[in-house]
Order: C-alpha cells, then sequence, then structure tokens
C-alpha cells in the first residue's frame, strides 16, 4: 500500500513538472520563436512583432541591481530562443538593443550593464557560435544625495558564418552596482526596462534568383511598351 501511495506520489510531482515547463512558440511573418517558459528568469514574457522579439522586465525589484555602502552587487539572467525560418526564407543573424535607467553617488560609486549575445546555426553540427558583447554607453555620476534616474542604452550584433534555417540565439544580461562597503554616502542603482531582439532573415537562394527573375521580366516588359 505505502509502494503504491509513493508511486502515485511521484507521479503527481512529475505530472506537475511537466505542466508547469513548457515550450510556447511566437509565429511571426518571416520565422517562429520558441523558448522554455520555465527559463524566462528576470526577462520575463516575451512578445513578437514583425521581426523583434521584445521584453520588458517588470516588477519590484524587477531586473536590477543595487547597493548602498554594500559592496558589489551582481543581477544577472540569460534567456535562449530557437529561430526558425518560414518557407523561402534563412536566418542569418540578430542585433539587440535594450535600454533602462540608473544612478550613483558617492566616492568609489558606479554602475555597469554587460553581458554577451551568442547565435549559432542549426543546419549542421558544430556550426560556429558566433559572440559579441553587449556595449553599452557611459554612465554619469548624480550629485550627493540625487536619486533622480539618467536614462542608458546598449546595444549588440551577431551575423551567423552562414545563412541557417534554423538558429539559437542567447542573451546573458548582467547588471553590477557598487560602492566602498560601509561607505556613506554612497549609492548606486540600475534596472533594466527593454530588450528588443531583432532576428535578420535573408530570402534563400531559389527564392532570391525568382525575384531576380521577376524584376528581369519587369523591367523588359517595360522597355518592350517604351518602344
Amino acid at each position: 500500500m505505502k509502494k503504491s501511495l509513493l508511486v502515485v506520489a511521484l507521479g503527481s510531482v512529475f505530472a506537475l513538472s511537466s505542466a508547469q515547463a513548457a515550450s510556447v512558440t511566437l509565429s511571426g511573418s518571416f520565422f517562429d520563436v520558441t523558448y522554455d517558459d520555465a527559463l524566462t528568469g528576470l526577462f520575463g514574457t516575451p512578445t513578437l512583432v514583425d521581426n523583434t522579439l521584445s521584453w520588458t522586465p517588470s516588477g519590484s525589484p524587477g531586473f536590477s541591481a543595487a547597493s548602498y555602502g554594500e559592496g558589489i552587487k551582481v543581477t544577472n539572467s540569460t534567456f535562449a530562443v530557437t529561430v526558425t525560418a518560414k518557407d523561402n526564407y534563412l536566418i542569418n543573424g540578430a542585433s539587440l538593443w535594450e535600454s533602462g535607467d540608473y544612478f550613483y553617488f558617492g566616492d568609489g560609486s558606479g554602475v555597469s550593464a554587460t553581458g554577451q549575445l551568442r547565435g549559432r546555426g542549426m543546419d549542421m553540427a558544430g556550426s560556429p557560435i558566433a559572440t559579441t558583447s553587449i556595449v553599452a554607453g557611459s554612465f554619469t555620476p548624480n550629485a550627493l544625495f540625487d536619486f533622480s534616474t539618467t536614462d542608458w542604452t546598449a546595444t549588440a550584433l551577431v551575423t551567423l558564418d552562414e545563412s541557417s534555417k534554423s538558429a539559437t540565439f542567447i542573451i546573458q544580461n548582467i547588471l553590477a552596482a557598487y560602492n566602498p562597503p560601509n561607505s556613506f554616502p554612497t549609492a548606486a542603482f540600475i534596472e533594466k526596462k527593454n530588450i528588443d531582439l531583432a532576428i535578420s532573415v535573408v530570402p534563400e537562394a531559389d527564392t532570391y534568383l525568382m525575384m531576380l527573375a521577376g524584376l528581369g521580366m519587369i523591367g523588359l516588359m517595360a522597355k518592350r511598351r517604351m518602344s
């Protein structure tokens, strides 16, 4: 009897885990995006409009890092997606744009926003991974006890070694706020509020040739009409 109850209990746990972790697919004009909704982390749930996947992290403390005389405080999160091109198209890269706000003041205080954007074509095993750093603009300190926020932006771009029918892209984000331990008056805060990943697509070779042939026919017809 006890064994039967244990089997039922374990079955319930596995069923619950399966229900909580599910693959989600978003369908766009040129490609489909698939991700695991149990692994969204601090990014939250994305939306897909045209060729851009967007996140708007929210909540409290949200996607942020803060230190008030507490040394270095770091927050990080990673989001992975698989992108599959629709008929007649290929994936050849992605560009990232991020934004948020920050403030910091006091000697030795500061903030940073960094990370990596990685891309890899899935058509062939062992395809090279394209990696680039996320680069943010400069950060300017506030006057003492000035808690007003300033906007910041960061960008990154990866190009696949070869255009691919299916590709994975991974965004690794790191936010840091720092000041000397037990220092006063010091404060540092940074938050990420918007993330846009634009997927770059190109026509397949056959489609491209058909487009060129079509343009050639249009040009020929126009020339005949002029004649």
